[in-house]
């Protein structure tokens, strides 16, 4: 008998499930204000450059925390406040593994604690409409600043293209529309890269069916695209990303938060360096770990 309501609730969510496989779906992301949605993004990078007498693959693995504090404004809007919190991970230099932690870069190698130190505690604010739309990037001045000067106007929009980015990221794969499992879409954008330049992306998106994870309903999306080179970008920078880069993924949407719980994406690079191709596989996932309301 103590079995019995473990068995309803199972096919209540069973139902559930089932129910929405007819429904049209809206996957645009809705942030909720006051609350605090917490990241986890690991990033395995192998590329064709071998280390010298070594004959190995260059591999590098960081694991990144992420913080996004929404809040309300008089307007209406919603402002999607985003902290770089922590970078862990490890990365072969000069033939050696070095290992670090933001939390303590005082024995990381100088070039680790000039890089990493860039990046943790930097924040910039995504604003979006009532209706969820994007408006712009805000406040992302923070991110171009140095120790030893202010920002200057070349890195002010290198940030904003870091931010930009970074929220195209959040929507990769999700359709513009309501869906139905079983529904297939194309996405074409152009991207701006800060250190290679502008790409279009054209991405083959399906609605694969609506899932529990973690005992919520989530709709699974799957994806696959290219990317390609716009005319102004080829040949007029030392570093682009070649044509024939292909990027495969899938996320879980969870459908009543509006939010992605569940990334995981691969991405196979032409990278060309001073007209030199090297080959990069990058392999990133990303989980919400926390969601707290404040």
């Amino acid at each position: 008998m103590r079995r019995l309501p473990f068995l309803f609730s199972s096919l209540l969510c069973l139902a559930t499930v089932l129910q929405a496989q007819d429904e049209p779906l809206s996957l645009r992301l809705r942030w909720l204000p006051e609350h605090t949605y917490t990241q986890e993004t690991t990033t395995e990078t192998t590329s064709g450059i071998k280390i010298t007498g070594k004959g190995e693959e260059q591999k590098m693995k960081v694991k990144q925390t992420t913080e996004i504090k929404v809040t309300g404004a008089g307007t209406g809007e919603k402002l999607a406040r985003v902290t770089f919190v922590n970078l862990s991970g490890e990365v072969m230099l000069n033939g050696k593994k070095e290992t670090f932690d933001s939390a303590n870069l005082k024995d990381a190698n100088p070039m680790i604690q000039s890089s990493v130190g860039k990046s943790v505690g930097k924040t910039f604010v995504l604003a979006y409409g009532a209706d969820d739309q994007f408006l712009e990037v805000r406040n992302s001045s923070s991110m171009a600043e140095t120790p030893d000067d202010g920002p200057n106007l070349v890195r002010i929009a290198e940030a904003k293209q870091v931010a930009d980015l970074y929220r195209r990221s959040l929507e990769m794969g999700l359709p513009k529309g309501a869906v139905k499992p079983g529904d297939r879409w194309t996405a074409q954008e152009t991207v701006n890269f800060p250190s290679a330049g502008t790409m279009n992306i054209e991405l083959r998106a399906k609605l694969e069916s609506v899932v529990s994870y973690e005992g919520r309903q989530h709709a699974k999306v799957t994806f696959e695209g290219e990317m390609k080179r716009t005319e102004e970008t080829a040949g007029s920078r030392a570093v682009t990303i070649g044509d024939g880069s292909r990027v495969f993924g899938q996320v879980l949407f969870d459908v009543e938060r509006g939010t992605v719980t569940f990334g995981a994406f691969l991405a196979d690079i032409q990278l060309e360096i001073s007209g030199k191709k090297i080959p990069v596989r990058q392999q990133v996932t990303t989980k919400l770990v926390g969601f707290t309301k404040a």
